[in-house]
Formats: structure tokens, sequence, C-alpha cells
């Protein structure tokens, strides 16, 4: 007999919520295990509280599933829209149909709410299925680039043979640049590049400049940013701004992690005015992340966008590594399921 129910959850149930999670996904990303990382995430976002759904059997938490709110802009206009995570079920309660129950029930809590669409970067193949089964749709395969730094580094992460890894790793080198390290400017000229712990009020009216550059994008103001990168309680991120003649023309976000095993960094958050702010920004980065001891440098991006291109003229290439994009739409299905509409990176989701 079934006796385990859907309902909402709130704050109340963040400590049976974080036993849950390491149930079920371990020390994988162990931050997320610090009741400070819950408590940003949950209950201080910007565009308000999560919407947070527990199945519940004999009051106990088996299983989890969460909504943040966050705005977007879709073709000039501003709506609301959500980020899916955290889907988390106790191994003694699976296939019992609590996914697909706490998966519709989300969808119409959100619908509830005003939410026009629900977006997801799933990563197991049973999670985009079940995701498949009530729904959802994929809309874009999000192509991991590369831009190598230390060829010494990665070659010695696979042989762990000194004098062999000096060798490939310097004819790997040789061969790069002849293909992709002529192409790059050398210099940028009027582009200013700071380093910034404070977000002005440049950021705000940089935004109002960006809004237009992509069909459908998260909310990328000064207030999103600020709790997104720079509030973060667990995790650190080093932000560039550039600036020509005084004027705000773009960002970057950097953060230090482990990508595909090596020792990387990788550009989570990335938006420019114009291809020169974007070629001076990724440039500072590769320079930081290069003064860091930096072996890759990685960055997130659907193939469709603009962006994709951009940094392949800039000396990304693609990796092994693929992420899917995925959408539950009640609007607008003919402009949310085009998958040249969008813009999203690592910053859209909570995983870096």
């Amino acid at each position: 007999m079934c006796h385990w129910k859907v309902r909402d959850g709130n704050e109340k149930d963040m400590e049976e919520i974080l036993s849950l999670r390491r149930d079920a996904f371990g020390d994988t990303e162990k931050d997320k295990l610090d009741p400070r990382f819950w408590q940003w995430e949950f209950m201080e976002g910007p565009d308000g509280r999560a919407f947070i759904y527990i199945v519940e059997d004999r009051n106990k938490i088996v299983g989890h599933f969460a909504d943040i709110p966050r705005r977007f802009i879709v073709e000039g206009e501003v709506v609301l829209g959500t980020l899916s995570l955290d889907l988390m079920v106790h191994h003694d309660y699976w296939r019992r149909g609590i996914f697909q129950a706490m998966g519709k029930y989300g969808a119409q809590r959100v619908k509830q709410k005003n939410g026009l669409f629900l977006t997801a970067f799933p990563i197991r193949p049973e999670t985009i299925q079940g995701l498949i089964k009530i729904g959802w749709k994929e809309v874009v395969e999000l192509p991991v680039l590369v831009y190598p730094l230390s060829f010494r580094g990665i070659v010695n992460r696979y042989l762990r043979l000194q004098p062999l890894s000096l060798l490939i790793g310097g004819a790997a080198r040789f061969f790069y640049f002849y293909l992709y390290g002529l192409k790059r400017r050398k210099v940028i000229e009027g582009i200013e590049i700071e380093e910034v712990s404070l977000l002005d009020d440049q950021f705000d009216g940089f935004w109002q400049k960006a809004l237009s550059l992509n069909p459908i994008m998260g909310i990328r103001n000064r207030n999103y940013l600020t709790w997104r990168y720079l509030q973060h309680p667990t995790r650190n991120y080093t932000v560039y701004q550039a600036k020509k003649s005084g004027e705000m023309r773009g960002y970057i976000v950097l953060r230090k992690v482990d990508l595909l095993n090596f020792n990387s960094a990788v550009i989570v958050d990335l938006l420019a005015v114009d291809q020169i702010g974007l070629s001076a920004l990724v440039g500072k980065v590769i320079d930081h992340a290069r003064q860091q001891g930096i072996d890759l440098l990685g960055f997130m991006v659907p193939r469709p966008h603009p962006y994709y291109q951009s940094m392949r003229r800039e000396g990304f290439i693609p990796s092994f590594k693929t992420f899917r994009f995925m959408v539950y739409s009640h609007w607008k299905e003919e402009v949310l399921f085009d998958p040249k509409g969008w813009y999203v990176n690592w910053g859209d989701t909570d995983v870096i």
C-alpha cells in the first residue's frame, strides 16, 4: 500500500532535505550540504524564495525537487521562469512513481505562481528520460569548449612520465598555437579591463544595453549578479569588467574548479556588447588563468549561439563533454523550444 504523498516544503525541512541529499549524492558537490548554501540558494534569491516539493512517507522525507524563481527576458518581455534542480529520491523508494509525481506537481505549482516555463540542466540519463515522460523537451546541447594553457600539465595528467610529458607537451603546444594562436589579436586598443569586487550602477546601465543581445536570456542586472557571484557563501568567483572611454562594455566571471579531472578554471558567465569587448575580456581571463598555473580553461555555451564561434576564434576547441538544456513550457512553445533563441551558460546553473 502506498503511504507517501507530495507536499510543499519550506525552511523547516532543511535538515531532513540535506540528510536526503547526503544519502542520494554522497560527497558530490559537498558544499551543498552546508546550511549556508541552502539558505542562500533557496531562501535568498533575488526573484523570490524557491518552490520546494517534498515527498513524505509517515513523516519521513523520501523525495525532493525544487524550482528557483528566475526572471528572463523573452523577445523583449520580462517574464518569470524557474531553474528546476535537486531531484532526489531515497534509494528505498526508487521505481515507485515518485519522480513523476514530484515533476507534475512542480510544473503545476510554477504555473499557479505565474511562472511561464521551467528550465533544467540534467546530467543523469534516467533524469532526462523521466523529464521527457512528463512533458519536458530537450532544447539544445551545450558543448564544453576548452582552452589548453599548459600542455605539459595536460599530458602529464595521463602519462605521469616527466621527460615524455615535456616532449609531447611541447609538440602539442607548437601545433596548437600554429593552428589557433596566430588568430588571436595581440593588442585590443581602447579597452580597459579591471577586476571588481563590488558591482556599481554601471552594471545596471550595461544590462539595459545588453538585454536585447539575445532573444531569451536570464536577467543579469546588478542585483542578480551580486547575489549569484559576490554573495555566495561557499564559492569564490573572480569578476572582470570591460570599459571603453569610461563606459562599461561587458563582464566576465571566472572560477577555479576541477574540470575533466584537470587543474582547471571555467568562464562561468560572459556578456559583452560587441566582439572587441568579448575578445578583451577573454584575453584577460586567459592571462589570469595562466598566472594562476591553470592547465585548462573551459566555457559552456549552446552551439547555435554566436559566442560559440566567437570562442572558437579566440582559440577554444571542442571537448568530448556535452550537457543538455531542457524546458517545460506553459507559454509560447514555438519560441521557448527554438534552440537558436537561448543564451545559457554555467552561470545559469547552480553547478559551478
